[in-house]
């Protein structure tokens, strides 16, 4: 009986500490999940930007893009500009060998872990980037969209820059501490771009395929 009596205190003080752990663990988890799952989300997208961005260089660097190949600026015999157009089939057979390329990706490395330090998912801006890294998985999904966008925009007098930009979309599943979620990421990539001199029509860029 004396050992019995003895041994309660110490029984008690186990269960007290480990209510406590429980406690603490739940409401840390409660704390946090608000600033997590926006970490998360950012870091899944910053890994999808880098490794699209690496696919399409890679396939860029082996190709000699030059924008004359894909858009026609056709002047007036005094120099202005009569018409700016592009040629859709052969932007379409870029996009094609470029998207391609981001598809070859994710079907050869599909998941990526990254990881993220415990501080950052405080929120805190004291703690961003201390403690212990958590992993985060990343799966990039096989739904790959992607589509040439056409911008102008002006960069000094009577001169305007015309770009061509590859947009990918990719889909995401993301798993971290017991948590998964469905991340979407959207990839700008400039293709080519040129230096127009003279004054740009108001309409521009009507496509023209080779049976325009």
């Amino acid at each position: 009986m004396h050992r019995f009596h003895c041994g309660r205190p110490a029984a008690w003080g186990i269960l007290l500490l480990v209510a406590v752990m429980v406690i603490a663990v739940v409401g840390f988890d409660i704390a946090v999940r608000p600033y997590a799952a926006a970490v998360v989300a950012c870091e899944a997208k910053n890994y999808a930007v880098k490794a699209v961005q690496a696919a399409v260089q890679k396939e860029l660097g082996g190709k000699n893009v030059d924008h004359g190949s894909y858009v026609q600026i056709v002047r007036n015999t005094d120099g202005s500009i009569q018409s700016i157009s592009s040629d859709v089939q052969k932007q379409n057979a870029l996009q094609a060998e470029l998207t391609q390329a981001v598809q070859n990706l994710v079907s050869s490395q599909p998941q990526e872990t990254v990881g993220v330090p415990l501080g950052t998912l405080t929120g805190s801006s004291f703690l961003h980037g201390t403690g212990p890294v958590i992993p985060v998985h990343v799966t990039l999904c096989s739904t790959v969209q992607s589509h040439i966008v056409s911008a102008f925009d002006s960069t000094g007098i009577n001169q305007t820059r015309h770009r061509l930009t590859l947009r990918v979309e990719v889909n995401m599943y993301t798993y971290f501490a017991g948590k998964d979620a469905n991340q979407r990421a959207e990839v700008d990539i400039p293709v080519a771009e040129t230096v127009i001199v003279g004054t740009v029509p108001g309409v521009v860029l009507q496509p023209s395929g080779k049976n325009s």
